[in-house]
């Protein structure tokens, strides 16, 4: 596969892919194996992205950075998709990851911008998989868990989730057996049990959280503005309102009342 088939497959936007080719036209740094390397390994991805952002100059926009780590997901992934006889259907739903952020952060101010080359490694190192509506990593610490994680774009109807969760499960047993038995967990503002009282029971992120037992709750963190009320970080009264969600949270909140970020565990 060429790096502009890459692209296509991956339908960047027709502006960011000019701009990756006007910078692979012009590269001139080497990037060693013992990077790339640490990029593909859980416990060095924080190290190799810093290594490879150092021998980035002027990379406002993330251009560069997107460029090499398009290259290893086209020299490495690709290959060892094909290698473990995984779809390509699978590799260019998950690798659209980048495509989706560039996207929203175009939505939000109006230029290109890569911001997650900090993310990219789990899709790269073939830690996690888009299936259907939702994303699954496959987290080999101490304590092995397999994270849901819901993209901005996801149909979290309730037959779309189920059909998800289904197809992973197939899709785990296929190709990571070992794993069948491990607790899937998500971590997201999506389990807030304050959502019950914001939105109704017949959200669909309310049936979506029903699928969780909750294991902790943390009222401090604040992350959750990012995907509620993007590009916005200070509660106040020009909180956005667009939607019923953000009319009903910035009411809350400008009420002085907390809410934050939970993890459950697959019921």
């Amino acid at each position: 596969m060429k790096n502009i088939e890459l692209y296509r497959l991956l339908k960047i936007p027709n502006e960011v892919e000019k701009l990756l080719v006007d910078y692979e036209n012009s590269r001139n740094i080497y990037v060693s194996g013992e990077i790339i390397n640490k990029i593909l390994k859980r416990e060095q991805w924080d190290e190799g992205i810093k290594e490879l952002e150092g021998l980035l100059s002027d990379d406002n926009d993330g251009i560069k950075i997107l460029w090499e780590l398009l290259n290893i997901a086209k020299d490495y992934s690709y290959m060892e998709y094909k290698r473990r006889k995984i779809p390509d259907d699978i590799f260019a739903a998950t690798m659209k990851f980048c495509t989706r952020f560039l996207y929203e952060y175009y939505n939000i101010f109006h230029t290109w911008k890569f911001t997650w080359a900090w993310w990219f490694p789990r899709q790269i190192s073939l830690n996690e998989y888009r299936i259907e509506a939702l994303e699954y990593e496959f987290i080999d610490k101490d304590n092995r868990e397999i994270a849901i994680h819901i993209p901005s774009d996801a149909d979290l109807r309730k037959e779309s989730v189920a059909s998800s969760i289904k197809a992973f499960n197939i899709f785990r047993n296929k190709y990571y057996p070992e794993w069948k038995d491990i607790s899937m967990t998500c971590e997201t503002w999506m389990l807030m049990p304050e959502l019950k009282e914001l939105l109704g029971d017949d959200s669909n992120i309310v049936l979506f959280q029903n699928l969780f037992e909750t294991d902790y709750i943390d009222y401090e963190a604040t992350w959750y503005m990012d995907w509620i009320f993007p590009g916005v970080n200070k509660i106040d009264g020009e909180l956005p309102d667009g939607t019923a969600l953000q009319r009903n949270l910035k009411k809350y909140l400008l009420e002085g009342r907390k809410f934050g970020i939970a993890k459950g565990h697959l019921k």
